[in-house]
């Protein structure tokens, strides 16, 4: 089994501790000791080469700086042997500015000899324990243009020189250089007094770097206004390093850049991280009481690791609820071995129910939630909570990257798409929060009625999602708050995750049919950070520096549209299918169709190209594993969720008997029912009752839009969809008249069938197969007559729908009564739905 507390193995094991030297591992940096802040001041002017006198003047500075709480240095290639020295001595970790010039990039791929020294600097520090990275500084002017296959193709050639190191490029205001996904981390250069804030410059970047670090190197001067008593750039820093940044740099004052002093006899604080007292993030001035909840089943693998990182968080004021869903193995054990946290143990109810009941015992204004099988970041609930706290959301959420996996095939997994994601409409905002990272406000949780039980396994974090942006809450999100989520550790785990994901979205379908689109799948208002560099045609852009006002304006990335995803589809495939059946009956080239087919494996292929995948795992076995799995991912969470669409659905039962005959118009397939009331009453009521009754019974209620000439859209079977449109007349002494027609249509997959069998007939006429003829006429007829019979369901139960409904509200009918209904007194229908008494009239009012 793998070892689960990855993200300490890494640091700690003993291979990456005789290496001594600091490496990126998720959004912060790591050494031999664990997580650390790159505090660092950009040093300038320094001489090439120190005599005696100097050497113990910059080593008299350095120590200063590190009284002062910074914990590293930025410094020229010239400048680096003599400084690297120095700062292990002290420890400081060293960045290594190289200046590389546009003529360099345009001959790196058929001669070095423009950046000798530069790459000769990264063999001579190669390995050294200081050595935090390299910083490439291209030298390229606005006006040219760069290329990022070029700028790939440079670094990756750099990066032979140190395998080992951390390299990473300056992205500045003055060149036009994207961030690429080979950089280690990035680094950004933030204009003290532009018109960007800086937490949102943060955020921004943090949203274009994935899982890796941010660096955010301070330029300019500070006005007086913000200038702090010790420092200028105080606040700046604590503002980028409470944003999640992984580092800040910060300029060398004027009187520390040549040694013109003699720091053995005067060295004053030059460090503006001194205010902030060594801690990072910045602790807030006030810490609301945070409740974590676990909920757990089974999870006996994981669940030691998670609750370890849970006692070792930084945020001063938090408890830990863990809620056991009846599990059959140690997890309950476990989580009795923490003494100092809550458990909860209760029957198998689902993880929506134990979200619940965790918030129900969550004494704090805050709920966070995690999954058992996460082990958080230190400084996790201090970013998320500071980020909420600033902005006055009332949901936040963060990331959550795949630690590392020792055995091949659980990288490979790790690395399939389906994986819990968020989804952004902003840098800062989100519309899906994932489920193993979220944080709420207890208040917001109550007022929306908290998680829906329904949901057992997934969907629960989507669900509570739309509610609230729904109710008008705000969804934040946090980048740098990232949480380690152990995948499926095996290709059937993965295949039973999708098909959990594909009934989830069944059932998501049913309560938010005008959240999906014509195949079944979620139509996203936002963006999946990254999921558009994976797909092909889908163009993913690299972040230019610019000036925005604020991270809710700039957007992330292009939104891949339905058509990017189509050949991953089932319904590709079974169009594929059908073309290359027709194609040998009529003795046609199949070439089209075997193209459609091949495009499928051809997505994947390209989805495993451009996946990140750990170093020590990649090769072509893992590339060709993780494109099988991309390949029929999907396929396998498709028919899950047609599978459940199709048999979820109940059969809508009623205690009630007509009252009313309706009038029906074959020809225009709509029936018309009308009521009456001696009090007003709003036809909405009438409306949302019907659209529960449907709704409870998981047969899929749309809205309509404003513009289209009908009030719900309703679909009761896969072949047909139903129109219902009111109209209300309003009489003296605020009586009133109601309207409803419904309206018969076949849906898109009864006209796909028909067209389909008609064009399969003419084409077998045309080419005078006779077989093929009958097979499509009876394919046609088939589908005819099943479109036709559902219709005719549909409407009738529509028809014992509204009467039931219009029941519950006492509505008198006025159409042609039923005998039967004027012997027998009005009932209600079932599905647990609240119940009025109606009292029938004896005789039936006249229209």
């Amino acid at each position: 089994m793998a070892q689960l507390w990855h993200y300490r193995v890494h640091v700690e094991s003993s291979s990456y501790a005789a290496a001594v030297a600091p490496k990126a591992y998720g959004k912060f940096f790591h050494d031999h000791e664990g997580k650390f802040f790159f505090k660092a001041v950009a040093l300038q002017d320094w001489p090439d080469q120190l005599n005696l006198i100097q050497r113990l003047e910059a080593q008299a500075a350095l120590e200063q700086l590190n009284e002062d709480h910074a914990t590293g240095v930025v410094v020229e290639a010239a400048q680096a042997g003599e400084i690297l020295a120095l700062a292990a001595r002290v420890g400081l970790r060293v960045l290594v500015r190289l200046r590389l010039d546009e003529q360099g990039l345009e001959v790196m791929g058929r001669s070095i000899e423009g950046w000798r020294s530069e790459l000769e600097t990264i063999v001579a520090l190669r390995g050294h324990p200081a050595l935090l990275g390299y910083l490439l500084d291209f030298q390229i002017p606005p006006e040219a243009t760069c290329t990022r296959a070029r700028l790939r193709e440079t670094l990756a050639k750099i990066r032979t020189f140190d395998e080992h190191a951390t390299f990473g490029l300056r992205h500045g205001a003055e060149t036009r250089i994207p961030i690429l996904p080979e950089e280690d981390f990035v680094y950004g250069e933030y204009a003290v007094g532009c018109e960007q804030d800086l937490e949102a410059y943060v955020v921004e970047l943090h949203s274009w770097a994935e899982a890796r670090p941010v660096i955010v190197a301070i330029t300019g001067r500070p006005t007086e206004s913000e200038a702090a008593p010790t420092h200028g750039y105080d606040a700046s820093v604590a503002d980028a390093l409470a944003a999640g940044a992984a580092g800040v740099v910060v300029p060398c004052p004027d009187s520390f850049t040549v040694l013109r002093k003699s720091w053995l006899l005067e060295a004053p604080s030059v460090s503006p991280y001194l205010s902030l007292n060594g801690n990072c993030p910045p602790v807030a001035a006030a810490a609301p009481m945070v409740s974590v909840v676990i909920c757990a089943y089974n999870a006996e693998r994981t669940m030691r690791a998670c609750l370890e990182s849970l006692r070792h968080l930084t945020y001063p004021n938090y408890e830990v609820i863990v809620v056991d869903d009846g599990s059959r193995d140690e997890t309950a054990a476990i989580g009795a071995e923490f003494a100092e946290f809550r458990l909860i143990s209760q029957p198998n109810q689902g993880l929506s129910a134990a979200r619940n009941v965790g918030l129900r015992a969550a004494s704090g204004e805050i709920v966070a939630y995690t999954d058992s099988d996460c082990v958080v970041d230190p400084d996790w609930l201090t970013l998320i909570v500071a980020a909420m706290e600033r902005r006055a959301f009332d949901g936040c959420g963060g990331p959550n990257y795949a630690p590392h996996e020792e055995g091949r095939i659980e990288s490979c997994v790790a690395a399939a798409p389906g994986t819990p994601s968020p989804v952004l409409l902003s840098p800062g905002r989100a519309e899906h929060l994932a489920g193993c990272n979220m944080v709420f406000r207890k208040a917001a949780l109550t007022a929306v009625g908290g998680f829906d039980s329904q949901f057992r396994t997934a969907g629960d974090d989507v669900d509570i999602c739309w509610r609230l942006l729904h109710a008008g809450l705000s969804l934040g999100y946090c980048p740098a708050a990232f949480v380690w989520h152990f995948r499926r550790n095996t290709a059937r785990g993965y295949y039973d995750q999708q098909r959990g994901y594909g009934r989830a979205e069944a059932m998501l379908y049913a309560k938010y049919p005008e959240r999906f689109n014509r195949l079944g799948q979620i139509r996203w208002s936002g963006v999946i950070p990254g999921l558009a560099r994976t797909i092909p045609a889908a163009s993913w852009r690299g972040l230019f520096q610019r000036h925005s006002t604020g991270p809710d304006d700039s957007p992330l990335e292009p939104t891949p549209g339905l058509i990017a995803f189509l050949p991953q589809t089932v319904e590709w495939h079974l169009v594929a299918g059908l073309a290359l059946l027709l194609s040998l009956a009529f003795g046609l080239r199949p070439w089209l169709s075997l193209g459609m087919l091949a495009l499928g494996p051809l997505w994947a292929l390209y989805y495993a190209m451009r996946v990140r995948l750990e170093k020590c795992h990649d090769g072509l076995r893992a590339r060709s594993l993780v494109a099988f799995l991309a390949f029929t991912g999907p396929l396998v969470r498709a028919l899950a969720r047609y599978r459940l669409r199709g048999s979820a659905r109940q059969r809508l039962q009623f205690m009630t008997s007509p009252r009313q005959r309706p009038t029906v118009d074959l020809l225009s397939r709509q029936l018309r029912l009308s009521y009456w009331k001696e009090s007003y009453i709003q036809r909405e009521r009438l409306l949302d009752r019907l659209g529960r009754l449907f709704t409870r019974a998981r047969h899929p209620v749309m809205v309509a839009p404003q513009w289209s000439d009908f009030d719900l859209e309703l679909h009761p079977s896969p072949w047909v969809r139903l129109e219902v449109k009111t109209a209300t007349e309003e009489h003296e002494n605020s009586r009133v008249k109601t309207h409803v027609l419904v309206r018969m249509r076949a849906s898109g997959l009864a006209r796909a069938a028909l067209l389909s069998s008609i064009v399969f007939t003419l084409g077998a006429w045309a080419a005078g197969l006779d077989v093929p003829i009958l097979l499509g006429a009876a394919l046609f007829a088939t589908s005819a007559v099943t479109t036709l019979g559902e219709m005719f369901e549909s409407g009738r139960l529509a028809y014992r729908a509204i009467e039931a409904s219009a029941a519950e509200l006492d509505l008198t009918p006025l159409g042609t009564a039923i005998s039967r209904a004027r012997r027998a007194p009005t009932a209600v229908p079932t599905l647990g739905l609240p119940r009025v008494a109606a009292v029938e009239r004896a005789q039936v009012v006249a229209d």
